[in-house]
């Protein structure tokens, strides 16, 4: 039972008509009337005020798109014979920003209304909703009755594949696809010939057929078909490097949509693809293979997914996948450089994967500190913080020289790059017939 300002105004009233008595004629005798009428109309609220007056249903998308807004819709009638003031919130998962605001109407009998909020999530998996909080005012306006009616409703939260939507990810998606999938060529055979095109500047000057630039007098490439069934393993690292935020997503967030981009890729060309997720143990493993299935199961592994606090163990996974991948594979580690340690660890794990299979490190790189190592210092506090930045990067630096100089390939790039930088290499990899 909640009591209403209605009702301390009231009561407030009377006992200053009780400390007056003395210099009010009758003061007294109005503050026990007053008193004895409040006491009744409370008790006539409590009385009257029906019970299980409120019926909700609340309609909510069971599947959502991470930091997406999403509409929640509750539709509430009232069951009694009365017309009632109620006032009603909902309980959204705590993860969720955007909460709604209490709500207060007035409806008549057996009438419904819908009342409408939005939410967002920025974070990925599956979330519960809670109870539904309703309070409904007396007759008389002294008192309200307080409940809740237990509405529990389960909704997943899927990586928002759209929200890194740059111009240069759809070209990049578009690019690929258009390809479609092409015949096999196999290995040590050469790969076919597909058709002739105008020369363009990233193109292999090996590839110029200069009869046919001869004739056109300009310079023409060859185009050839790419290889299929080849093999694709991307290693996902869910450790404590992984977890900071870059804007709205985590670090893993970028990684996770990359990751997903880049097997719609392959699977859409032809490739098996496998996936491995880590930390400080094996989290998930699948070897590689084709069809929707394998995205499908790619997809509800990466949903619940959470960085964790944990460092990542590189040899362990590293020494798996080589141990389960016996034909060569072009390997994808989605990971982070964080610091030295964690770096030369890495670095150490990855050499043994060489020469058999085609190791690529693809890392986000750290915009701010680079935006502070270009930024001229203005003060003795910029001075410090432009030289820790210039040590930091130099570190990094030095990690992806010496990772590239001991043949791993490295991509780095800022995260909102993430998706495209992973999926141009995969393509220049497929084109260069290095697999």
């Amino acid at each position: 039972m909640v009591f209403l300002p209605r009702f301390y105004f009231t009561l407030v009233t009377a006992i200053l008509l009780a400390l007056a008595s003395t210099w009010i004629a009758n003061g007294m005798a109005a503050s026990l009337v007053i008193t004895l009428l409040l006491t009744c109309a409370v008790l006539a609220d409590i009385v009257l005020i029906p019970r299980d007056a409120l019926r909700v249903k609340r309609n909510v998308p069971p599947v959502l798109k991470q930091a997406q807004l999403f509409q929640v819709e509750l539709t509430l009638t009232n069951q009694s014979d009365r017309s009632a003031l109620f006032e009603v919130i909902d309980s959204p998962p705590v993860d969720f920003t955007g909460s709604p605001r209490m709500k207060s109407f007035r409806l008549a009998p057996r009438r419904e209304i819908t009342q409408t909020y939005t939410l967002k999530s920025y974070r990925r998996g599956s979330f519960s909703f809670g109870a539904v909080f309703y309070r409904i005012t007396g007759p008389f306006g002294l008192t309200q009755h307080q409940a809740k009616i237990d509405l529990p409703q389960r909704v997943q939260v899927l990586p928002d594949l759209s929200g890194e939507g740059s111009r240069d990810l759809q070209l990049a998606l578009a690019g690929a696809m258009q390809t479609g999938r092409r015949n096999s060529a196999r290995r040590g055979e050469g790969r076919e010939f597909e058709s002739l095109r105008e020369h363009q500047r990233d193109d292999d000057f090996r590839h110029i057929d200069w009869k046919a630039s001869a004739k056109r007098g300009k310079l023409i490439s060859r185009q050839y078909e790419t290889e299929r069934d080849q093999r694709l393993m991307i290693l996902l690292d869910a450790g404590r490097l992984m977890s900071p935020k870059i804007g709205s997503y985590r670090k893993l967030d970028y990684a996770i949509n990359a990751s997903v981009h880049l097997a719609q890729v392959a699977l859409h060309k032809g490739d098996l693809v496998g996936y491995a997720i880590f930390n400080d143990e094996m989290r998930a493993f699948a070897e590689p293979k084709k069809g929707q299935a394998q995205m499908s199961h790619l997809v509800r592994n990466l949903t619940t997914l959470q960085a964790s606090r944990l460092e990542s163990d590189y040899a362990a996974v590293f020494h798996h996948v080589l141990r389960r991948c016996s034909r060569r594979t072009l390997i994808v580690c989605f990971t982070d450089l964080g610091d030295a340690h964690s770096a030369n660890r890495l670095l150490q794990a990855a050499l043994p994967l060489r020469p058999r299979h085609l190791p690529v490190i693809v890392t986000v790189s750290n915009s701010e500190v680079l935006a502070v190592t270009r930024k001229v210092p203005e003060n003795e506090f910029d001075v410090y913080r432009h030289v820790a930045a210039m040590e930091i990067w130099n570190d990094y630096q030095r990690t992806l020289l010496g990772l590239r100089s001991r043949g791993v390939a490295t991509v780095s790039v800022p995260a909102q790059e993430l998706s495209t930088a992973a999926i141009n290499e995969y393509l220049r990899i497929k084109e260069s017939a290095r697999l």
